[in-house]
C-alpha cells in the first residue's frame, strides 16, 4: 500500500503518522530508497512505548525548510529527531538550526556536516553546532570514526553507540526503537 503524500514546494513527500494521538513525537527521516513502510517495526515498538511517529520518506528534493513545513501541517511543535543514513545528513542539518522544535537528536552512520564523511566529503563548513542531546549510531569502524570527530559539535549530552545484527535500522529495530525512547527520555 502507498503511503499517503503531502506536497510541498510542488512536489509529494510520502508521510506516514502512527501511534497514539497524544504521545510524544518522533520525526522519522529516512534513508534513500526505504519508503516509510520500512520503519514499520520500529515504529511499532514506538507505539507501544507511546510515541507517536511521523515517517518522511526520502526524496532528493527535501530540505529543512520543506520538513518544517510538513511538521506545521501536522500541528508538530515538538518532537526527537531521527535520521536515518541520508536522512541523517538533513537531520543534523535541522537539529543545528535554533527553532526550538526539536527535543533530540537520533542519527545513523551520519556525521555532523562539518565532519569529513567517509568519502572525506565535508557538507557544510559552516553549520553550527547542534545544541541538542544526540545519540549516534554506527555500523562500521569508519562511521565510527566520523561519530566520533562529530563529538565536538554536539553542545549537549553525546552518545556513540554500535548497532548490533546485520547493521542497518531495517534489521535492528529493538535495539533502535531503544535509543529512541532513551533519547526521548533525557531530554
Amino acid at each position: 500500500m502507498p503511503s499517503p503524500m503531502v506536497t510541498v514546494d510542488g512536489f509529494g513527500v510520502p508521510v506516514v503518522v502512527a501511534g497514539p494521538e497524544q504521545g510524544s513525537v518522533v520525526v522519522l527521516l529516512g534513508a534513500a530508497q526505504l519508503v516509510p513502510a520500512a520503519y514499520e517495526g520500529v515504529c511499532q515498538r514506538l507505539h507501544t512505548a507511546s510515541l507517536k511517529t511521523v515517517v518522511i520518506g526520502p526524496d532528493p528534493r527535501l530540505t529543512g525548510k520543506n520538513v518544517i513545513s510538513i511538521l506545521d501541517t501536522l500541528e508538530v511543535r515538538w518532537a526527537l529527531l531521527v535520521g536515518d543514513r541520508l536522512g541523517g545528513e538533513l537531520a543534523w542539518e535541522l537539529a543545528a538550526t535554533p527553532l526550538d522544535r526539536f527535543i533530540g537528536l537520533v542519527v545513523i552512520d551520519r556525521g555532523h556536516p562539518r565532519v569529513a564523511d567517509l568519502a572525506g566529503m565535508v557538507r557544510d563548513d559552516h553549520c553550527p553546532p547542534v545544541e541538542l542531546n544526540t545519540t549516534a549510531l554506527v555500523s562500521t569502524s569508519a562511521a565510527r570514526a566520523v561519530a566520533k570527530a562529530s563529538q565536538r559539535y554536539v553542545y549537549g549530552e553525546y552518545r556513540i553507540v554500535d548497532l548490533l545484527g546485520r547493521r542497518n535500522a531495517a534489521d535492528s529495530t529493538a535495539q533502535l526503537a531503544a535509543e529512541i525512547v532513551m533519547r526521548t527520555s533525557t531530554w
